[in-house]
């Protein structure tokens, strides 16, 4: 991306901070998301990373033209099409593109988690890899909500810590 006067500009972000001085980057827009992850992988800073994304799905957006306003009400976690279009995306593009960001074609997310209530549907991805010999965790977090199309991404990384013997102790996450 470049701006007005030709000078390239990063993704928008904005940081906030938790109770506990954790340092959360909260996007609202998914290619920044994603470029800011492959710039953290450029960086060599992507094993301790939290960040958070909300956002309409692009099936949502392409059946209302781009217009929020026209989303139905009947886009939310009630809907057995809404699910299983938001299901599709996830593990066919959402999931993808964060592999590909991280420049990792061998994250798997082999570990999957599904957590429904009457307010919300929750999956939750997981998986340890390594990149340029720093293992660490990957932790993905989706949720949608039964009062809107918005889905909320919670994106962890923390690095895995060995012991003396070589053994993988508990992630920080």
């Amino acid at each position: 991306m470049t701006n007005k006067k030709g000078k390239a500009k990063g993704p928008k972000v904005n940081t906030i901070t938790t109770k506990d001085g954790e340092s959360v980057k909260v996007f609202e827009d998914m290619n920044d998301f994603e470029t800011y992850l492959k710039n953290e992988t450029e960086d060599n800073e992507f094993d301790n990373v939290h960040c958070k994304l909300k956002y309409y799905p692009p099936f949502v957006m392409r059946g209302t033209h781009d217009d929020p306003e026209k989303i139905k009400d009947t886009a939310n976690c009630h809907s057995k099409k809404y699910v299983r279009h938001l299901k599709q995306h996830v593990e066919k593009h959402l999931l993808k593109d964060i592999k590909d960001s991280l420049q990792n074609p061998n994250i798997k997310f082999n570990t999957k988690t599904k957590n429904e209530t009457f307010d919300t549907l929750t999956w939750k991805y997981e998986d340890e890899t390594e990149i340029n010999s720093k293992k660490f965790k990957i932790d993905v977090e989706i949720c949608c909500h039964n009062n809107g199309a918005l889905v909320d991404v919670d994106y962890k990384t923390g690095p895995i810590i060995t012991t003396m013997n070589n053994e993988p102790e508990e992630s920080i996450i």
